[in-house]
């Protein structure tokens, strides 16, 4: 193994440790602390530094480094603005961007690409591209427990909810199914509860109304964000890989 696969796997070891911390942080709690990005910085910047002058980058090469974390900084918080997501997805990208100012190349990893060489960059559209796949997980995971028995009714439902218990709705769930007056309403777009909602499906399934609705987890992107990380490390870029299947290889660096 050479000197920058020993350096860029424990770059990735660490920020992926640090990814992990940050979901669990985002499902119990819907924020994490502007700590937690700070103690990241702490630990990358030190590893870039070292990264540099063990490699011994050109200046082009450095120059590079600092355009692309100023691009992804400016892109980040533009889709922070506009509502595409949230304040910490935004700062994950931010510091990726600082934690890997250059590509990392592991062995024969990535074994597609390394996309348009800007990493972060990679991390946010694999991210949005595997965002589909939970919708492939959920419904092979709704067949398993609910079966077939109602899944003409139901098909939709089977990709992008689960069935939780009436009584008790788990925090950070939107419903699929809840009672609007006395009309009991199933909508394709989950809807956030209000106690209201919530004391009233109690109500009904004491009474033996109902007993499980369906309901769709509202999953932080920095879930997909994880997921984006590893894809981009492991196997690439998959929008440029995409988009060369359709141009040719001229996108292929």
């Amino acid at each position: 193994m050479y000197l920058s696969d020993a350096l860029f796997s424990i770059k990735v070891v660490v920020a992926f440790l640090f990814l992990i911390y940050t979901c669990k942080l985002d499902l119990r709690e819907r924020r994490v602390p502007n700590k937690v990005w700070k103690y990241m910085l702490l630990v990358f910047i030190p590893l870039d530094v070292v990264e540099f002058l063990l490699l011994k980058y050109s200046f082009t090469t450095f120059i590079f480094a600092i355009v692309q974390f100023l691009l992804m900084v400016g892109f980040a918080y533009m889709l922070y603005y506009i509502g595409a997501y949230g304040g910490a997805d935004a700062k994950a990208l931010m510091v990726l961007a600082i934690a890997f100012p250059i590509y990392p190349k592991i062995l024969i990893f990535p074994v597609l690409n390394n996309g348009f060489g800007v990493f972060s960059f990679s991390v946010l559209s694999n991210s949005v591209i595997s965002a589909p796949l939970l919708l492939i997980y959920m419904f092979f995971r709704n067949l398993t427990k609910e079966g077939l028995k109602n899944i003409k009714r139901d098909l939709f439902y089977y990709f992008v909810g689960v069935k939780v218990d009436a009584k008790s709705i788990p925090k950070f769930y939107n419903l699929l199914e809840y009672f609007d007056g006395d009309e009991f309403k199933r909508v394709k777009r989950g809807v956030e509860p209000d106690l209201k909602m919530i004391s009233r499906l109690k109500r009904e399934a004491e009474k033996g109304t109902i007993d499980r609705i369906w309901a769709t987890p509202a999953l932080p992107f920095l879930i997909f964000i994880t997921i984006g990380f590893l894809i981009s490390v492991f196997v690439g870029d998959l929008l440029v890989w995409i988009l060369s299947l359709f141009i040719g290889k001229g996108l292929m660096f």
